[in-house]
């Protein structure tokens, strides 16, 4: 048994992990996708990838999401031949000293309802369920999406100047304090496959989104609107003005 620690992915990982992902989401009937991209980790240096392997053959992993210095979201996966071996124990005690060394005080551990195991081994761990969410999959048709009876916003590509701004813009919409709001935004700002959008009315800016792009695929995230400006329809019309500019783009 060798077990292995990375602080980033690389393309023989990624296949690696996809493979046993895939065996683990057909047995479990699960179907969310995990999110391999440490960009957007707290701190960089930090080992968020720990890969057990037995035979030369990867049979357990767990990753770990770290976009602020308060908590680490960790999701994992052991092959199901694999399970009741203690595999899962081994990796969660690496992960549990590296986010010691970075006073990381909170796990957060992400787990489908479909998964027995799953939910087996969080009864284990004594965790309490904190919130729950949904991922909504738009399946692209033909005909573009029109919002009506909301003043008209605009939608654009936010650009280095407009960066303070959302920077507080995202303080006040997700509650968050100002270095965890600007190492999310400015590493959005940074990657190669992520792009941020800053919704304007009347040239002020009122609220935000990003799009992040894998597999020939986009996930929208960290979609908001300012406090004043909640419950009349902009942030529908946010979303489907991403949406429709997603399809522009092919």
């Amino acid at each position: 048994m060798e077990i292995r620690k990375l602080t980033k992915f690389n393309e023989k990982v990624i296949k690696e992990i996809r493979e046993v992902e895939g065996i683990c989401k057909n047995h479990d009937g699960v179907n969310g996708n995990l999110f391999l991209d440490t960009s957007m980790n707290f701190h960089q240096d930090i080992n968020s990838i720990f890969l057990l392997y037995k035979d030369n053959r990867l049979v357990s992993l767990l990753t770990m999401f770290i976009p602020m210095n308060e908590e680490a979201e960790i999701s994992a996966y052991t092959l199901p031949e694999y399970r009741r071996k203690g595999y899962f124990n081994r990796l969660l005690e690496e992960a549990i000293e590296e986010v010691k060394k970075y006073h990381i005080p909170h796990l957060m551990f992400i787990c489908e309802p479909e998964s027995d195991d799953g939910l087996e081994t969080i009864k284990k761990l004594n965790a309490e369920l904190d919130f729950t969410e949904y991922s909504l999959r738009y399946n692209n048709p033909s005909s573009e999406m029109k919002i009506e009876n909301v003043p008209n916003i605009s939608l654009q590509r936010a650009e280095q100047n407009d960066l303070d701004g959302i920077i507080h813009l995202s303080q006040e919409i997700f509650n968050d304090d100002y270095e965890v709001a600007k190492s999310i935004i400015t590493k959005t700002f940074e990657a190669n496959n992520r792009v941020q959008y800053v919704a304007k009315l009347e040239g002020k800016r009122i609220g935000i989104g990003s799009v992040s792009f894998e597999n020939n695929e986009a996930s929208i995230f960290g979609i908001g609107v300012s406090q004043k400006y909640q419950g009349k329809g902009f942030g529908r019309e946010l979303i489907m003005l991403i949406i429709n500019e997603l399809k522009r783009k092919g």
